[in-house]
């Protein structure tokens, strides 16, 4: 649907000019609101910004000696 696909673009923009919107503001509150594709980024994205706090996570490699920020570059991971 095209209105979905228009707020999908808005919220795209918000997080790569202001990723901590997202996490900070009325959007994570509110996100049942939203359509299901936009709930599942935002989602996403909390995730991804819940792990990189953590810095320890952040120096650990995974088994493939990769740190998560080289997991995230390979699978295409909006950074903000």
């Amino acid at each position: 649907d095209i209105e979905a696909r228009i707020r999908m673009q808005v919220i795209n923009v918000i997080y790569d000019s202001r990723p901590e919107e997202i996490e900070d503001n009325a959007i994570a509150s509110n996100i049942q609101q939203y359509h299901q594709r936009i709930q599942s980024f935002i989602n996403t994205q909390l995730v991804h910004a819940r792990q990189a706090k953590d810095h320890l996570l952040m120096m650990t490699p995974d088994g493939n000696g990769r740190l998560p920020l080289h997991t995230a570059l390979q699978n295409n991971v909006r950074l903000g």
